[in-house]
């Protein structure tokens, strides 16, 4: 028999081709057949997703080494793993929203518009706007990324890993973060009933501990200089992150105030 990706021939014992190594399949699709092939493989404990979750809390300096020494089948691609992520978050809030954020942004939005009565000043949705940007969860998960690989970039600019190189780290390192958030979001707070801003400060401290162990391990840091690299990011960082906020606020209001004039 021949294969049907190749054409190659192959004995009717094997279970791959020899030239391009692709399973043989001579089976129809079944249900047993579609859940081995599309949906086994995902929650399998052996596959790169497990593999990629786990190692980067087991070793996170076999998994942040391996996508850039060119190991790139034995843990989830990167970037994949982003993706994955915030699709995944954006039906997440769907199904369990941060009701506290809705409640808050629905009472700035009262207070604001009746502080501010007169017709000459307009009016704004917060309720409506935080929706909008669960909506986008997305795109800002994406946008975040290069902040994080910018500031360890520069605080470990030393150990001679270029910035796109930490582009990877931090799109792994982030992305386990995030899934962790979303386990702990529905234990702690919708089902344990605790507040979203005991909440926030314990991921914070999650934040911090889970980002400066992966990069005590990959750099192979003692307690003292992790504590100093530790530090120097969480100032850069937010340095950063306040910054770039503050220019996209100015970029909007002046979008905003340009629309207003027509």
């Amino acid at each position: 028999m021949n294969c049907k990706t190749c054409n190659n021939p192959y004995e009717n014992t094997a279970q791959y081709c020899s030239n391009c190594g692709a399973k043989i399949v001579d089976d129809r699709l079944s249900l047993k057949g579609t859940w081995e092939e599309f949906i086994g493989p995902f929650f399998s404990w052996d596959n790169n997703f497990w593999r990629t979750f786990f190692g980067l809390f087991k070793n996170p300096k076999d998994v942040l080494a391996a996508y850039i020494s060119g190991a790139r089948k034995k843990y989830f691609h990167p970037f994949s793993y982003i993706i994955l992520y915030a699709t995944i978050a954006v039906f997440f809030y769907k199904f369990f929203p941060m009701e506290i954020i809705m409640d808050y942004s629905e009472g700035f939005t009262k207070g604001y518009n009746s502080t501010n009565s007169s017709s000459n000043v307009p009016k704004i949705d917060m309720k409506g706007y935080m929706e909008t940007l669960m909506s986008y969860y997305n795109f800002f998960v994406l946008l975040l990324i290069p902040i994080y690989a910018l500031t360890s970039y520069i605080i470990f600019n030393k150990r001679g890993h270029n910035f796109f190189e930490h582009l990877v780290f931090n799109s792994y390192l982030q992305t386990n973060l995030g899934f962790i958030s979303l386990v702990l979001q529905v234990i702690l707070v919708n089902m344990l009933g605790m507040s979203f801003g005991t909440y926030s400060i314990l991921f914070l401290f999650l934040f911090i501990f889970f980002t400066l162990y992966a990069f005590k391990e990959l750099y192979n840091q003692n307690l003292k200089q992790s504590i100093a690299s530790g530090i120097k990011y969480l100032l850069l960082f937010f340095g950063l992150y306040i910054g770039i906020i503050i220019a996209f606020s100015l970029l909007f209001g002046i979008i905003y105030a340009i629309t207003l004039m027509k």
